[in-house]
């Protein structure tokens, strides 16, 4: 649990970092069915990117965030690299460090700085280097390229199969060294099972196991899709709940946004404050007879309130993708609330998503009501005099 919190508290640093990003640096916006940035390209500025298929084979300048089904890096990247997406694959070079969350992410090429990644399936290859550090959560994890610092790992299966600069330090069902490990440091895991280490494989410094009890890898096949039903079913409907929203009021989206964009700090902390402040007052109320009437009023507008923060934050985090790319608030839409929806089914990374989805969400909608005081004087009103 340690490293996990770790790894939460480093993607939590980076939300901030791109979105700070925004106000920074020059930006470029790349959008559509098929994103593609040549070999031949330069771009001198942060590219922001989205599509169902986007491939990056050029040199940025600056970091790229992106969003996408397919996407393929295989240029020389100078900043960071922030992306969201089903096949993610890192062929070329990153100058800063990598923060990825998909299914199944692959990488081939050089990191020079660290690595963060949430997916089912996650591989280094053998002819791939980073330097810094991995931080890695899903459910089958394989290193075979050279990593110069740490590894922190809350993976089911987790393989290592190369040089390791410093220490290892795993929570899981089964860590297994290939032959070809050889770990400086310590090796620290949590696991139900024993070490599994072939032969030739080294540990410069200790070997600590802490044992947990065993559970089952095995889910009915039912259940199973069932749940990814459920699960669709869910991104679905919220999906159009947040787009029929903007439909009917577009203005109000761009203009709450607006505010937020201009201060997000104070946005955020409105958001923190009203989600632990507003609760405590209606449960207050609720010890009081004569409040009982006003809390049950103040549940339902609450419950609409946290309705409404979603598609806040969801409008938000789109013109966040796409500022100056999209003019259409149904796009900037479709665009944040689906990459939202993709964080909120993602372990770990989820809890994280939906907290910040709530505290900007709240926030925008608070500072979106009206500020203008109520006039409670009722206009003078002339008798006229009776008639003779």
């Amino acid at each position: 649990m340690k490293h996990i919190k770790l790894l939460l508290i480093g993607l939590i640093a980076a939300i901030p970092l791109a979105i700070g990003i925004t106000t920074a640096n020059a930006q470029t916006f790349r959008s559509g069915n098929a994103v593609s940035i040549s070999s031949d390209q330069t771009i001198n500025s942060t590219l922001y990117t989205s599509g169902r298929n986007i491939d990056v084979a050029g040199n940025v300048n600056g970091d790229v965030i992106c969003a996408g089904q397919n996407i393929n890096i295989s240029g020389t990247i100078t900043g960071d690299v922030l992306c969201a997406g089903q096949n993610i694959q890192i062929t070329g070079t990153v100058e800063g460090s990598v923060r990825l969350a998909g299914q199944n992410v692959t990488i081939t090429g050089r990191i020079q700085r660290n690595v963060s990644a949430a997916s089912q399936d996650f591989t280094v290859s053998a002819r791939s280097t980073i330097n810094g550090d991995i931080s890695t959560v899903g459910q089958d994890a394989a290193i075979n390229g050279t990593v110069g610092r740490d590894i922190a790992a809350a993976n089911t299966n987790l393989t290592i199969n190369s040089r390791v600069g410093r220490n290892v330090t795993s929570t899981g069902n089964q860590l297994t060294l290939g032959n070809s490990a050889n770990i400086r440091g310590n090796v620290e895991y949590t696991s139900p099972k024993q070490l599994d280490r072939e032969n030739g494989a080294q540990v410069a410094g200790r070997t600590i196991h802490h044992q947990t009890e065993q559970t089952s890898d095995s889910k009915p096949v039912f259940g199973l899709a069932f749940s990814w039903l459920f699960a669709l079913y869910l991104f679905v409907s919220m999906l159009l709940i947040a787009l029929v929203l903007v439909l009917l009021m577009p203005q109000i989206f761009q203009r709450a946004t607006d505010r937020t964009l201009a201060n997000p700090l104070m946005t955020v902390l409105i958001g923190f404050a009203a989600s632990i402040l507003v609760p405590i007052l209606l449960i207050g109320l609720m010890f009081t007879v004569i409040g009982i009437p006003l809390a049950i009023f103040g549940w339902f507008v609450w419950v609409v309130l946290l309705f409404l923060a979603g598609p806040f934050a969801a409008y938000l985090l789109g013109r966040i993708l796409l500022r100056g790319g999209a003019k259409n608030a149904i796009l900037v839409m479709l665009a944040g609330a689906a990459v939202l929806l993709i964080l909120y089914f993602i372990p770990f990374i989820n809890i994280l998503a939906i907290l910040l989805a709530l505290w900007f969400g709240l926030g925008t909608v608070f500072q979106t009501l009206p500020r203008n005081k109520p006039k409670y004087a009722l206009p003078r009103t002339t008798t006229p005099s009776p008639r003779t």
